[in-house]
């Protein structure tokens, strides 16, 4: 019924050749690149409980990874028409974190949620230390996800609903992403022993939320209808 694991591991990354050679523009934000980075390095720790017991699934684990030298675009001057940014090893970041996650099945009825908690920050940056202590950008500190399907017959439906707290798409910690909540839903019906035909209909409420500041906000996708059919 029960189970337990951990696991601890070392690991690096190589810059990439875009992150060494290539800038890049996104609106008014000049990222240039840097032919000086450095290896990033991590140490990674995990460890954590599975409960099995009919058809319920209880999962829970625990994180912390620290990584040396990481590769990040870090802001040198603003002016209020462009920003410029650098690819810059940041001296060192930590995140650590909790997951939790239950699992139901039965015949007709899928159910499952799952929560997360990530605290990412800079915990040292010699060269910049105004960085220290702020979030890693694009990186929520509570993630919340559920899902539910139905069947019945020839009959199936399903809905899916994710959020999200707050984060940052900066260094600085400028430019806030607000929390969000988006919901999906699906149906779909057997034609045949092979052909069906389904509808999925994406961000049902039409959740208007931040996806990038640059700092010209670009929202997600508003609500999207699909209808198709598949062959299996």
């Amino acid at each position: 019924l029960f189970s337990l694991y951990a696991n601890v591991s070392r690991s690096f990354r190589s810059p990439t050749l875009n992150e060494l050679y290539r800038g890049f523009r996104v609106g008014n934000v000049l990222t240039t690149a840097n032919e000086n980075l450095r290896a990033e390095r991590a140490d990674n720790f995990e460890g954590g409980i599975k409960f099995n017991k009919r058809q319920l699934a209880l999962r829970a684990s625990a994180f912390w990874t620290r990584i040396g030298q990481p590769v990040a675009n870090v802001t040198l001057t603003t002016t209020p028409t462009l920003i410029t940014r650098q690819r810059q090893n940041a001296g060192e970041t930590r995140s650590a974190g909790v997951e939790i996650e239950a699992e139901y099945r039965s015949k007709s009825i899928d159910i499952s949620a799952g929560y997360l908690f990530a605290a990412s920050t800079v915990t040292s940056f010699p060269s910049n230390p105004a960085l220290v202590g702020l979030a890693i950008p694009q990186v929520a500190k509570h993630q919340l996800t559920f899902s539910a399907r139905y069947t019945r017959s020839k009959w199936n439906f399903a809905v899916q609903a994710r959020t999200s707290g707050e984060q940052f798409d900066d260094d600085l910690n400028t430019f806030r992403l607000e929390p969000y909540v988006q919901i999906d839903a699906f149906i779909s019906r057997k034609l045949n022993g092979k052909l069906q035909v389904y509808a999925v209909v994406e961000n049902l409420f039409d959740s208007r939320y931040s996806v990038g500041k640059t700092p010209i906000r670009t929202v997600g996708s508003p609500t999207n209808l699909r209808i198709g059919f598949r062959w299996r």
